[in-house]
């Protein structure tokens, strides 16, 4: 893909950049597939080229950019430098995964002060020598290179600015004995080393062990723990001085006699301390609901008890006794029972009128007859229609009972599927049938 005056501009509508050129203080042209640089002569107003994730081979073509300060080119095929000596002003500069075998044209950039080269084929010490004359760098990353002579660290020492160095990834780490110590103590100004940042602590320990072993080191690691001893005691007894000249103060102006301690202090003793009395009220409401809710559960257990006899002496009773509502009874009894029922049955079919007398359908005129003949004896004789009448009612209820509970055969009681067994039998049973 060409990099056509064309193409820039469609570039600058898509990521809403300005339609004039020199406008434009950042450039997005990053990942479209470029070869070459070209066409960027419009934009002088730049300050952030990205052009990362493209097939440039080199920088060339790139215009004077004066006002330039960040330039991406990460993740291309780079193998030179040649284009970046005309970007004096540069102050980022990324040209890590590329295929870089050596650092050329980068001593021109006088003011950078972070370059990012990792994962490039830099392999001795000439390779970076051209790094010797950045002397504003601050950050400097060249992780997952090919660096293996230790002498690099010399070159680092010419940066007297060099804050931040990562190195992992590289031969020489393992070949520098006691790699940490060393790079600590021959960089004076770094403060941050691969996967951590340098503290006072280990830098003075580093100098020390690079002055006097490892017996020098402990010596100094001592010192470091009695000196932050030291500055915990005095600032404990600032805070002490401070708390003293505020009770003064306190003392003053509660009109108390002079002093440096708590007044709240002075209203106690050495004494053991004792809980204050409680009030003899409160004491004896607590009495009172103790014996309140005692009485309670007494009166809970005594209920259980009553409730858990019956089951019990059920039990403990014979086999052919049970009770029922409170009463014993035997397994004879429901055959007397049986028996009399079956004797007030046939005293109740006595009672009743005989069959001739009751016919089994009535019209509408016998229906009237019979309630008006009903109504005029009624009146002779109320008491006696009365009882008649309850005496009826009692004797079909026990014929019914009967029927239901002892009389009653498998083959006539019909089950309609519902749970109803036997209920129209009941219900249609006339009672000139039970002569």
């Amino acid at each position: 893909m060409e990099m056509t005056p064309s193409t820039l501009r469609d570039i600058c509508k898509e990521t809403k950049l300005y339609k004039t050129p020199s406008l434009n203080d950042k450039l997005y042209l990053h990942f479209k597939g470029f070869q070459s640089v070209a066409n960027l002569e419009p934009y002088t107003g730049l300050k952030a080229l990205f052009l990362e994730g493209n097939a440039l081979e080199s920088l060339e073509g790139l215009p004077p950019l004066s006002e330039l300060k960040c330039l991406y080119v990460q993740q291309n095929i780079l193998d030179n430098l040649s284009g970046v000596e005309i970007l004096p002003d540069l102050d980022t500069l990324n040209i890590s995964n590329n295929r870089l075998h050596n650092l050329e044209n980068i001593s021109s950039l006088t003011s950078l002060q972070t370059l990012v080269c990792t994962y490039n084929k830099l392999k001795s010490r000439e390779s970076v020598a051209q790094l010797r004359h950045c002397s504003s760098l601050q950050t400097l990353d060249l992780q997952h290179n090919e660096l293996e002579d230790p002498e690099v660290l010399d070159l680092f020492r010419a940066l007297p600015d060099l804050r931040c160095l990562y190195l992992s990834g590289n031969p020489m780490v393992s070949k520098i004995k006691n790699y940490r110590k060393t790079v600590v103590a021959a960089l004076s100004k770094l403060t941050y080393l691969d996967d951590r940042p340098i503290f006072e602590v280990e830098r003075r320990c580093a100098e020390a062990w690079s002055k006097g072993g490892l017996d020098a080191e402990r010596a100094e690691r001592i010192k470091c723990k009695q000196e932050d001893m030291d500055r915990d005691r005095r600032n404990f007894e600032a805070m002490q001085a401070i708390r003293r000249e505020g009770f003064r103060k306190r003392r003053a102006a509660l009109g108390l006699p002079p002093g440096d301690t708590d007044p709240y202090f002075d209203t106690m003793n050495d004494d053991e301390w004792q809980p204050e009395q409680e009030p003899e009220e409160l004491v004896a409401a607590r009495a009172k609901l103790d014996s309140v809710s005692l009485a309670q559960q007494e009166v809970v257990t005594a209920n259980a008890k009553q409730i858990s006899a019956p089951s019990s002496q059920q039990e403990n009773q014979p086999a052919g006794i049970r009770s029922v509502g409170g009463s014993k009874k035997t397994a004879e009894e429901p055959l007397q029972t049986k028996a009399a029922a079956s004797e007030n049955v046939q005293a109740t079919q006595n009672r009743l009128p005989s069959k001739a007398a009751v016919p089994s359908t009535f019209t509408t005129a016998d229906r009237a007859s019979a309630v008006s003949s009903a109504g005029s004896e009624q009146a002779d004789q109320p008491a006696t229609a009365t009882a008649g009448s309850q005496l009826f009612a009692n004797a079909g209820h026990e014929v019914v009972s009967i029927v239901a509970d002892d009389d009653r055969d498998d083959d006539d009681v019909s089950d309609d599927g519902n749970g109803t067994a036997g209920q129209q039998t009941l219900s249609t049973t006339p009672y000139d049938e039970l002569d």
